[in-house]
């Protein structure tokens, strides 16, 4: 399973310079024969092989820039939508000036170059979109992702997978020497003897004869406990019968999952397959649901926001960790759905957050409704409101509440009517004076009398009550 591509530029240029030398050693030959005169007056003709139509080096300097401009695109693409970019969906958009400038060159100097790089193959498509962006640029993939090699299938090695515990750190497997203890029953009950006055050890395994037996974990088919290999190629045969863009979002997710949650692990390509179809069947419900790309491109991206919800949680509790992305032994994999303390639970994280920003986006509307009714009123009103009297007003701020819902709406008119009443001035808000406060205490706490008896006072030190 191939996740998203990622440009790497020195590749990138490596095949370009490549290619060019390539383009320059097919271009045709011509004969130029070249005549000087000596000092003796003989004429002498010299014959030179040149090439016809090669590419110069300032030809091959502005295709490197426009690979460098190319790989900052896509880098910003990817940024944008979570690692989930198509190349056809990224280009350069520039003119002859922009690139004139750049490199120290004309503009026609600069279209001519592009034409060339056309006809090279390093520009796949061109697009003539207006004056300020005078064309847009595709970079050919091949020189950008390299040429699609077609390497044999290596099978996993089959190595005993530990499972970590359960939200706790993955422990790191080192497995030490284990010795043999092994005796020969003809050796059995006897002593063994040792050479006096030699330096040997006498207790040395490997002076007996005992070489330490190198460690072999057990091999199984599939982890113990863990899903058999029957049901993961069902569920390959399922994934691969799947366009491509969905494919894209499952190995995308993976691949952002893996940086995110699991930095410190690493994880073989059996493994990131595995994981690849759990979270094709746990996270995105075999795509089940019937949808357009816009709508799985707006679940991706909430699926993004809850990622980032389940690592802000690990970062506040580092001695925690998640769960294998698999099922492994008696415990469930972090993506599936039944685990309790997996990826399932952030839909209720980013519920919880959801329902907290739309909170704020419901109070902010409406003080900005009531301050913008009383500058209205005052002859003040903001920038964006002049011109528009109160009923304009009230359409604006009535349709703004209608996107929230019928509640916020009559919260809305409720405040609105409320204004009205005052004729849109604000609240005055009663503050006292220190004195006024000190006042309003006395009235509340009078004056309390105690009655002293002598018997309290008899010794000098007495008790009172009230």
């Amino acid at each position: 399973m191939k996740l998203t591509q990622q440009i790497n530029y020195h590749e990138a240029i490596r095949r370009w310079c490549a290619r060019v030398e390539d383009y320059n050693e097919n271009c045709e030959t011509f004969v130029s024969k070249r005549t000087s005169h000596t000092p003796d007056g003989e004429v002498i003709t010299k014959e030179f092989v040149m090439k016809k139509g090669t590419l110069k080096g300032s030809v091959k300097a502005t295709g490197m820039h426009l690979i460098a401009l190319y790989s900052q695109a896509w880098g910003k693409a990817n940024a944008a939508v979570h690692g989930m970019a198509r190349p056809d969906d990224v280009y350069v958009a520039t003119n002859r000036v922009e690139l004139g400038e750049r490199l120290s060159r004309s503009g026609r100097s600069c279209y001519d170059h592009i034409r060339k790089l056309i006809t090279v193959g390093l520009i796949e498509k061109y697009s003539f979109c207006g004056r300020q962006h005078s064309f847009k640029i595709w970079i050919s993939p091949k020189i950008l992702f390299g040429e699609a090699e077609t390497m044999p299938e290596v099978a996993a090695p089959k190595t005993a997978s530990l499972a970590p515990v359960r939200q706790k750190m993955p422990p790191i497997y080192n497995p030490q020497i284990q010795y043999t203890t092994t005796i020969s029953a003809d050796k059995c009950g006897q002593t063994l003897k040792h050479d006096h006055g030699n330096n040997k050890d006498p207790h040395s395994l490997v002076q007996n004869g005992q070489e330490p037996a190198s460690y072999k974990p057990v091999a199984t088919e599939t982890r113990q406990g863990g899903r058999a290999a029957a049901e993961y190629s069902e569920l390959e045969k399922m994934w691969i019968s799947l366009p491509n863009y969905l494919r894209n979002l499952t190995t995308g997710f993976w691949k952002v999952a893996k940086t995110q949650l699991y930095p410190r692990c690493q994880f073989t390509e059996e493994d990131q397959r595995q994981a690849i179809l759990e979270i094709y069947e746990g996270v995105f419900g075999k795509f089940a649901l019937s949808q357009s790309d816009v709508a799985w491109a707006d679940y991706y991206n909430e699926l993004m926001d809850r990622m980032q919800l389940a690592k802000r949680w690990f970062d506040k509790h580092p001695d925690r960790s998640p769960d294998m992305p698999y099922k492994c032994k008696k415990k469930l994999g972090y993506f599936d759905p039944k685990n309790n303390f997996g990826f399932a639970r952030t839909a209720e994280w980013f519920a919880k957050d959801s329902l907290r920003k739309r909170e704020n986006r419901v109070e902010f509307l409406l003080n900005s409704a009531r301050i913008d009714f009383e500058r209205w009123a005052a002859g003040k009103p903001r920038a964006s409101h002049i011109g528009k009297d109160e009923l304009q007003l009230f359409v604006y701020y009535q349709n703004w509440a209608r996107t929230y819902g019928k509640e916020v709406e009559a919260k809305f008119s409720e405040q609105y009517l409320e204004q009205k009443a005052r004729s849109f001035e604000p609240k005055k808000i009663h503050r006292l004076s220190i004195r006024a406060q000190k006042k309003q205490q006395k009235d509340q706490n009078p004056t309390q009398i105690v009655y002293v008896e002598s018997w309290m006072t008899e010794f000098g030190e007495g008790f009172y009550s009230y």
